[in-house]
């Protein structure tokens, strides 16, 4: 069995976008979304905000390495 590397990259940018409910995905293969300006001013909201909005890319992720595993397996 093949060694698997994780990358996490996080970035906080302001912007002037509308706030999303939904992480968008990327062409190179990132999400993003934006959250309201009080979530982005508080630490602990803020930390909400991206731990339950990164939940539903870190499930995707996991689900193309998966599918690409059972495809390598007999």
């Amino acid at each position: 069995m093949s060694k698997c590397k994780i990358k996490v990259s996080v970035r906080l940018v302001e912007c002037s976008e509308e706030t999303d409910d939904n992480p968008i995905e990327l062409e190179d293969g990132c999400y993003q979304y934006t959250i309201d300006g009080d979530a982005g001013e508080s630490i602990d909201n803020c930390e909400i905000a991206v731990l339950n909005k990164a939940h539903p890319a870190i499930r995707d992720a996991i689900a193309r390495h998966m599918e690409k595993v059972s495809k390598k397996k007999p």
